[in-house]
């Protein structure tokens, strides 16, 4: 019977109770209780046991009897073969279960490195780094214009009179050339531009 193959082999072998324990990561209760025939272990404990004591795990479960000696062989070499496949499954199945923690657990990652890239990216282009205000006559009329903008000169916001948003079409958020547009404009018409206030980073117009 298995539990008295255990105890024997396990002395055969060198062990204790607690050193085989040890080397099977459970307490010697656990041990001790296979050897009475209490419990027994599982597939996957059953083939570690085999490996610790350098045994088949057909000696283990074969009872060494001179009666009826191949069909008790037979029948332990069955069960061995059983015991393996259930070890084998046992490790797939434990494989599948850490991939259906693992990958979820990795896209939440992946997505939230996305979603921290991305919005600081939008922070970053949407913090100001630079204002311009310009100062603006036309047939004795005068206008007011501003651009606010990100480090990389992009237009964040734009506000000014009526007649400057009604008379040019801005079509580029980069502020260079918006204010390159509205300079042309109050210069082809006979008009000035004025800077008036500057903050931040200059621009390169």
């Amino acid at each position: 019977m298995f539990n008295d193959n255990l105890k024997a082999i396990r002395k055969e072998k060198g062990y204790t109770q607690e050193s085989l324990a040890i080397e099977l990561n459970v307490v010697r209760q656990t041990v001790s209780k296979w050897e009475k025939g209490l419990s027994v272990p599982d597939a996957e404990m059953l083939q570690k046991i085999a490996e610790v004591l350098d045994v088949s795990v057909v000696r283990l479960l074969d009872a060494e009897l001179p009666q009826e000696k191949e069909e008790r062989n037979e029948l332990a070499e069955q069960l061995a073969r059983i015991n393996e496949q259930l070890a084998v499954k046992n490790r797939r199945a434990r494989k599948i279960w850490k991939a259906v923690i693992i990958i979820p657990v990795i896209i939440i990652v992946i997505l939230a490195v996305l979603f921290t890239l991305g919005r600081a990216n939008f922070t970053e282009n949407q913090t100001p780094a630079g204002k311009v205000a310009y100062t603006c006559t036309l047939d004795g009329e005068t206008y007011e214009y501003e651009f606010e903008y990100n480090k990389n000169y992009q237009v964040i916001s734009a506000g000014g009179d009526a007649f400057i948003n009604d008379h040019i079409d801005i079509e580029s958020d980069d502020v260079n050339q918006a204010v390159a547009h509205l300079k042309d404009y109050f210069k082809e018409h006979g008009g000035t531009v004025k800077l008036t206030e500057q903050e931040g980073i200059p621009i390169t117009e």
